[in-house]
């Protein structure tokens, strides 16, 4: 044997460290562990004095395998009164289904919209919702978790304090959205739901009305395109704030807020009138409410035969007249009345109430989609070939692994090609490795994306290919797994492990010894495919006693494969001991 291969030999850690249980049981060498080492543990030539933890104790993951689904996504709107949360799965025809929805009154922007500042306490209770909403969203193993604020963090001077709370406390990036975004992604959401076409209301667009806490989007569209997206800071919350200062509201009240509606909303009513609406559709809470109120001020039995998202003109000021003389310890008994926004529904029925006379509506179609579900669709349309393959590939590991090679444009076919030819060895030598699924299942993902560096530059991309595994955000690894994955197809090509190599010398005893046997079945398979064309179509192991012989089927000549196996085969013959033989067999094609 060389010399090369026994300092080789020398670096890895002895091979029956994989079959060495753990001393304490639980997959590390002790407590008090710092990089996977005990404090006592030091390296000598790559190897430790302490016994190593088996591969399947350190490839055990700190949470529960995700089953294999759909793309899911949690949408969360932090809204100016309320929490509103939807978890959806893409579904095989490309839209979604809902899997969960919650709903929580925060009040968040209780004092922010008139003082422009965040409560401590509102602050604190949102974060304690928001933390629930993501262990809901971690139960139902989600893939992405959206969180939009609105009018009442955008417009406090601390809405950055809230930020950066929650960012710390929960790990959730909140994104902040303008009051015009705000109004697309709620036209996004009605027009999936609800056909706007010329067909279906009319001879002209719709108009969608959708009032929350903080603003009061207006906005004109058909099915294919938005024609007016106005947001006015007019929301139930702010009135109240605002101009509601009487219980039940007296008249001066009502004047005061009748004439602040006519003042902000007087050029858009014309706009809206010049477009031609033939149908209304109000969305969110305000008239969520104000539609169940409506429907109980019938009975039970009337509710059971009538569209239960339909508020007519009638209806509604029944309801409204209602309202303005009822005061609010009543006002939180009314059926159909969330108790949580009885405080507010007097000032939101007024706009409602004014947007029905000026703009002369008979009825309001009121639709259960919102902000949340144009999240989710405006993040399915800007993320698009992440949506299709979350159809075509349902694990959500592996889908992972396809999208950071596809985000890379990676050679598909012969990263593949590589794998299948890995996975043959791996399982064809189970003998003389003895591992267990798991690995085969790094192995597989390390030569789907062993070249994934070449999206960086060809030289040293076997480096990158390593960055770029650690820092590709891939859903469903342990921090383990991933530096298994980004080692093994670091050595795809070039250097041997080296003490020299940080990122290697990281790694526990038995993750390293993994590594050697991974990365040694990736050498040979990069090579087998050296021409980037898959010549090889098969192959074959004979198992000796200090050897192995493999076989291969070819479409063309081999002698490009050969070389190269013959030269990349030093990992192998360093690991296991065996010495490496190559031949290969060309097809014959069959008579047509």
């Amino acid at each position: 044997m060389s010399s090369a291969s026994v300092n080789r030999r020398r670096l890895r850690p002895s091979l029956k460290a994989l079959r060495r249980p753990s001393p304490n049981g639980n997959g590390h060498g002790g407590t008090g562990t710092l990089n996977g080492h005990a404090p006592s543990e030091k390296l000598e030539n790559g190897r430790s004095k302490t016994p190593p933890p088996t591969p399947a104790a350190q490839l055990a993951r700190p949470r529960r395998t995700p089953s294999p689904h759909g793309l899911r996504i949690a949408a969360i709107d932090i809204g100016t009164n309320s929490l509103h949360m939807v978890i959806v799965e893409v579904t095989d025809s490309l839209s979604f289904k809902i899997l969960s929805s919650d709903k929580d009154l925060t009040q968040l922007g209780s004092t922010a919209l008139v003082h422009h500042h965040l409560s401590k306490r509102a602050m604190a209770h949102t974060l304690d919702v928001l933390a629930r909403y993501q262990r809901i969203a971690e139960n139902i193993d989600c893939d992405v978790t959206l969180a939009y604020a609105t009018s009442a963090v955008r417009e406090s001077s601390n809405g950055g304090d809230f930020i950066l709370a929650a960012k710390k406390q929960l790990g959730l990036q909140i994104q902040v959205i303008s009051a015009q975004e705000e109004a697309h992604l709620i036209y996004l959401a009605v027009r999936q739901a609800i056909d706007l076409s010329a067909h279906a209301s009319g001879t002209g667009p719709s108009l969608i009305i959708d009032i929350g806490g903080g603003s009061c989007e207006l906005i004109v569209g058909t099915n294919t395109k938005p024609l007016m997206l106005e947001s006015f800071k007019l929301g139930a919350s702010r009135l109240t704030q605002q101009f509601v200062t009487s219980d039940p509201l007296n008249r001066r009240d009502l004047e005061d807020l009748e004439k602040h509606l006519r003042k902000t909303l007087k050029p858009t009513i014309e706009a809206i009138r010049s477009h031609n609406v033939q149908r209304v559709i109000g969305t969110s809470g305000t008239m969520e409410n104000l539609a169940s109120m409506c429907i109980h001020q019938h009975g039970e039995e009337s509710v059971r035969h009538r569209l239960l998202t339909q508020m007519t003109r009638d209806d509604f000021q029944a309801v409204c007249k209602r309202l303005l003389r009822t005061p609010l310890a009543e006002r939180r008994h009314l059926p159909g009345l969330d108790p949580g926004r009885a405080d507010q529904i007097v000032a939101g029925a007024v706009l409602v109430a004014y947007l029905f006379d000026k703009l002369d509506i008979r009825e309001i179609d009121v639709c259960d989609r919102a902000l949340r579900e144009g999240m989710i669709i405006d993040y399915m349309q800007t993320h698009w070939p992440k949506v299709k393959l979350s159809v075509q590939i349902r694990d959500p590991r592996r889908r992972s692994v396809f999208e950071l090679g596809r985000r890379c444009n990676f050679d598909e076919k012969h990263a593949l090609q590589v794998a299948k030819l890995a996975l043959s060895l791996f399982d064809q030598l189970q003998a003389l490795h003895e591992l267990s699924p798991k690995e085969r299942e790094l192995l597989e993902y390390a030569a789907i994306l062993h070249d994934v560096g070449w999206h960086i530059g060809h030289s040293g991309h076997h480096k990158h290919s390593l960055y770029l595994i650690k820092n590709g955000d891939l859903d469903g690894f342990s921090l383990n797994e991933l530096d298994i994955l980004a080692n093994v197809a670091r050595y795809h090509r070039k250097s041997l492990p080296k003490k020299s190599h940080p990122d290697y010398v990281a790694l526990d005893p038995a993750s390293r010894d993994l590594v050697w046997k991974l990365a040694s079945f990736l050498r040979i398979a990069d090579a087998l495919d050296r021409g980037h064309y898959g010549n090889v179509t098969a192959l074959r192991t004979i198992s000796r006693e200090r050897s192995i012989s493999i076989l291969l089927s070819t479409t063309a000549d081999a002698e490009l494969e050969l070389w190269a196996a013959r030269l990349k085969g030093d990992m192998f013959q360093a690991t296991f001991d065996r010495e490496l033989h190559f031949t290969a067999a060309l097809q014959r094609k069959r008579a047509g």
